[in-house]
């Protein structure tokens, strides 16, 4: 009896041990790739995830090479996480083919945060080495916790309904084969298997939005639901599909407020206001022309106000003209948007600030309309330099109730010249410095201020 008992022990901890490697082969063949046809090339951190990617892919004897960037951004760790990787390509026979990349630079010159700087950078490599190579599909190892952790992040960036969505599982060349699997799950699996892998130390620190939202938001929920993750995907589930009879809807009505002449894009006011929800018809619109949730908030109030108005996105131009909103495309010289990550020191253009973090001990706090000081605990990064527009708005140092730019450019005598040139640095939409005039009131340091960010424009006279 204790032999049959062992046996039925075994079989089950082998099964498990297996479970994975089982859905995972599953949902492969769900994805269309095929053993005999398909060569898949395998983007490899030395994470957990990735590893036991790496692995499934390899006892399920697939035909994969793997890529590793080394985005230079946690010095020697970095450098040990590409050993990691080669090491284990030459231990499994498998093609590694290695990037070195110089992340800050190019976040510096492309004017964006060191995150959107590694993504872009690894994704346009991922794709040249497949075109290179002949590789059928690029396979990224996310899972289900980090579809809900997009899911906070966009819900608290205000993305809209479809940013809501989570991750897409497959497009024409990414397929995301660990979907359906839990974090955890994926750690059981490494731990049964002792599949060895590398560990980010930054993965723990919680200054990253994605961070505190993985270690603080989603452990509380799921304290008080356990099965939290299988249900945010099911509500997921459920917003694709109102997402899908939204669509469809949006079609019809664009199709009756909306024209286009080739240059230009028309929405009909008057059309657009008798609809049952015209902010939400405008929001679904103006997002394609990268208008922000405020932006289209300023424009939804204008739509009843004098003609002439204009409204900017990184992209584009929106003029309130007498019957319609007229969309067209941004000069060069008409716009800029550049965003400063927490980490940043500097931005050389198109004005130079110097930026500095420090502690609020003993700090001598300058007097100059060229230097702000700010309670960095109060910001949202990233930031964003940009041109001031029409309709901004903020509450001058010192003062109580909100002051439009415009009334405060006549208040202060500034001449036009200045107001065609002067730049305002934003967090998650707030103006948090006029810069060269004054900072928001909301944004100053008190005694209750820990950490301070000084911002020094450089180039004033």
């Amino acid at each position: 009896m204790g032999y049959i008992i062992v046996r039925v022990v075994l079989v089950y901890f082998y099964y498990f041990c297996a479970m994975l490697q089982i859905e995972f082969e599953k949902n492969v063949e769900k994805l269309g790739i095929s053993k005999r046809s398909d060569k898949i090339l395998l983007a490899v951190s030395g994470g957990i995830d990735s590893i036991v990617m790496a692995n499934l892919f390899r006892v399920a004897k697939f035909d994969t090479a793997l890529a590793h960037c080394n985005f230079s951004l946690r010095g020697k760790a970095s450098d040990d996480d590409a050993a990691f990787v080669e090491a284990f390509a030459k231990s499994h026979d498998l093609i590694l083919h290695y990037v070195k990349f110089d992340t800050e630079n190019y976040a510096c010159q492309q004017k964006i945060s060191i995150e959107m700087a590694a993504r872009e950078l690894r994704y346009n490599w991922f794709e040249t080495i497949r075109k290179q190579y002949n590789y059928s599909k690029i396979a990224i190892a996310h899972n289900k916790n980090d579809v809900i952790e997009t899911f906070f992040l966009n819900l608290v960036r205000g993305t809209g309904i479809k940013g809501l969505l989570g991750i897409r599982e497959k497009t024409d060349t990414i397929i995301r084969p660990l979907l359906f699997a839990s974090r955890r799950q994926i750690e059981n699996h490494a731990e049964k298997h002792n599949i060895d892998f590398c560990t980010d130390e930054t993965n723990s620190n919680v200054k990253f939005s994605r961070n505190r939202i993985r270690n603080n938001i989603i452990t509380e929920f799921e304290k008080i639901n356990p099965s939290f993750l299988q249900t945010m995907t099911e509500n997921m589930n459920h917003l694709s599909q109102c997402y899908a009879v939204l669509q469809s809807m949006k079609t019809k009505i664009i199709a009756d407020i909306a024209s286009s002449d080739g240059n230009n894009f028309f929405i009909d006011i008057n059309k657009l206001q008798q609809t049952e929800n015209p902010r939400l018809w405008l929001f679904e619109m103006l997002q394609h022309y990268n208008f922000s949730t405020e932006r289209i908030a300023d424009i939804c109030e204008a739509l009843d106000g004098a003609s002439g108005k204009k409204f900017f996105s990184t992209t584009h131009v929106l003029l309130k003209d007498r019957k319609n909103l007229i969309i067209s495309t941004l000069k060069s010289d008409e716009y800029f948007s550049v965003k400063i990550d927490e980490n940043a020191t500097a931005i050389d253009c198109p004005i130079s600030l110097k930026i500095e973090k420090k502690e609020n001990k003993n700090i001598t706090i300058e007097k100059s309309r060229n230097i702000a000081f700010l309670d960095f605990d109060k910001l949202k990064f990233p930031l964003i330099l940009r041109k001031w527009q029409a309709g901004d708005s903020f509450t001058p140092f010192g003062m109580v109730g909100r002051k439009k730019l415009s009334d405060y450019f006549i208040d202060e005598k500034i001449s036009q010249f200045e107001k065609d040139e002067q730049c305002v640095l934003t967090s998650n939409g707030k103006i948090v410095w006029l810069v060269n005039h004054r900072i928001d009131d909301y944004f100053k340091i008190d005694e209750n201020c820990k950490t301070i960010l000084k911002i020094t424009y450089q180039h004033a006279e």
